[in-house]
This record gives C-alpha cells, structure tokens and sequence, in this order.
C-alpha cells in the first residue's frame, strides 16, 4: 500500500532555482583544465561487490547515534555543498571501517566553493556558481577546511560569495587546509562503476541538468526522486541498494525538510534515486560524476567480518569534535 509522503515540505513544490549553482557552460573548460588532476576508476575486482551496510549507520555508530546534519545551501554553492557531504561519508567510512585516528568534523563549503571558483578556476567566472571538476580539483590541490578549524565563521551565504570572488578565501586558512588533501578523485561514467564506488564507501558528487519533483512518490517502501524539470545542481550519492530495485540515496543540500521524512531511516533531506533515472544522467554529455578515497588509490573494502563492527581498541577511540557544530 501506498504510504503518504510525509512533511513538512520547506519549499512546497517549487525547487528554490536559485541555489542551483552548477555551470554546464563551463564544463569542458573545466574537465580539460583539471584532467591531469585526476585518477582513472578500474577496480582490479572480478567479483560484483556486495552492498555493504549504509553509510549511515556507519555514522551513528560514531556520531552518538545520530545522523549527519543535512547542509542547508543559502547561495549558489551547490558544488561546494554536494562535495562537503559526499566527504563527511568519507570521513565517516574511513574512521569506522579503516579505524582512522580522525574526529568527525564537516567541511567548510564557503573554502571549497572560494578555491574551486578563484584559485582553480581562475577567479574571471561570469555570475555564480562553479564544476564538478573545479571542486573535485579544489579539495585535491588545496585540501578542505573544517567548520571547527579556529576563526572559521559560521555558514552564511553572503561569505561564500565573498570568498567565491578574487582572491578567494583568506590566505590564512590556505596553510590549514593543505594538510587536509583528499589524496584521489577520479571521474566515473557508468552505472557499473557508479555501483562499484558506493559498496565501496567511496562517495560520490553527481553535477547534472536533471530537475525533480520536490516531493518523492513512495515506491516499494522507499522515497524516490520522480524525474522533472531542469536544475543545474550537484548532490551527492552516498549509499547504493539492490533490492527491491537498484538505486542510490541521492542527498541533497536545501535542508533537512526540502524533501519530506524518509521511510527508513536514511539521512533527511534526499530520496533514493534509481538506475534507470542515473543511467539517462550519464549519457548526457555535460554531467559530472566524481569519487573520492582519502588515499591515492582506491583500496578494497574491509572484509565481511568487519560486520557488525566490533568495539575499537581504547587508544583508538573515534568521536566527534566536541567544540564542532556538527555534533
């Protein structure tokens, strides 16, 4: 039975366009900018992986419990924002089933959308917005801020246009950053690889023109995206499921309530998305699809009897930041 999709819903039904900061325009310049930025995605693999347990029950194991908190975009960064959350599961990922002596912290969007726009794109960009290759290649070269880092403001749109225009985000936090580089980015252009990234715990940003509907349909127990309209927008897709059909929980930066409360437990703010929906994406010539691994290299997932993870050893214990707003 169809079950109602249940709200609030803080935009109703029509998209908020104005937070749809991906350029098409400036996608080939960017790919072929950034090319040499980047690693190729060939597993050595021969089996299917198997779909591992999501990441966000990863993230309660280390987060007290609770989910991530979903960003809340105020301006065009929408590049910037699909990257922060692809590599808060990242994070998480390597901290749970890597046992990384790292804490839970969020990336700093305003820094990322700052040097993907000025220092890697070159600073003469025409309005707002940016690429999926420029913040894939921003995190790469210059490494990622923490919202917690010292002197770093609280999120507001008015600082990440600021910090989008010349010269870019403060040079005091360019030194902190760089010791903060995420080691491997690589571009994926099949569904194969997109399913093979996620099993992973690779995360993933999708930059595409494909719009939908604001409110999900119920589909066999899930919230799903219905496919509608146009938005030049990047997400992140952050977990992948092959019965009872084959998606990936595709999450969103407008807020935990752009999209109604999902029925299982998944992280608010995003719905799942399905293959046939990613497949059409792909074959469009302009979309962006990124993965990211901390290391350079994109090494095997940890083995079946990580699951259920057992209780870290104590001098290695994982927790969040405790002067962090994320926790």
């Amino acid at each position: 039975m169809t079950q109602p999709i249940k709200g609030p819903f803080e935009f109703g039904d029509e998209p908020p366009k104005h937070l749809c900061g991906w350029r098409p325009d400036l996608v080939d310049h960017a790919a072929k900018q950034c090319r040499h930025l980047f690693t190729d995605f060939d597993h050595p693999e021969k089996e299917i992986p198997k779909v591992p347990r999501p990441v966000w029950e990863l993230t309660k194991l280390i987060n007290n419990g609770h989910h991530l908190p979903t960003f809340r975009q105020e301006t065009g960064d929408c590049v910037a924002a699909g990257l922060a959350q692809a590599g808060a599961r990242l994070q998480v990922a390597e901290i749970a089933t890597l046992y990384q002596e790292e804490l839970l912290r969020l990336w700093y969007v305003p820094f990322i959308y700052g040097i993907s726009r000025v220092q890697i794109g070159g600073g003469q960009i025409p309005g707002p917005g940016s690429t999926g290759a420029w913040g894939a290649a921003a995190v790469k070269q210059y490494g990622i801020l923490f919202d917690s880092d010292p002197d770093v403001p609280t999120y507001t749109g008015q600082t990440s246009d600021r910090w989008g225009e010349p010269p870019g985000p403060p040079a005091n936090f360019l030194p902190v950053a760089a010791d903060n580089l995420v080691e491997s980015a690589a571009p994926l252009t099949t569904i194969e690889q997109v399913r093979e990234a996620l099993c992973n715990y690779y995360p993933i940003t999708i930059a595409s023109s494909q719009g939908f509907r604001m409110k999900p349909i119920e589909h066999d127990g899930y919230h799903v995206f219905a496919p509608s309209g146009t938005w030049n927008h990047q997400m992140a897709l952050i977990a992948w499921m092959d019965t009872p059909f084959a998606a990936a929980y595709r999450l969103n930066s407008w807020g935990p309530n752009a999209h109604g409360t999902p029925l299982n437990d998944e992280p608010p703010g995003g719905a799942w998305c399905t293959i046939d929906v990613l497949e059409h994406e792909l074959r469009q010539s302009d979309t962006e699809v990124y993965t990211y691994s901390k290391f350079s290299g994109f090494h095997q997932p940890p083995t079946a009897a990580s699951y259920p993870l057992t209780p870290t050893p104590s001098k290695r214990k994982h927790k969040c930041d405790s002067n962090s707003r994320t926790c």
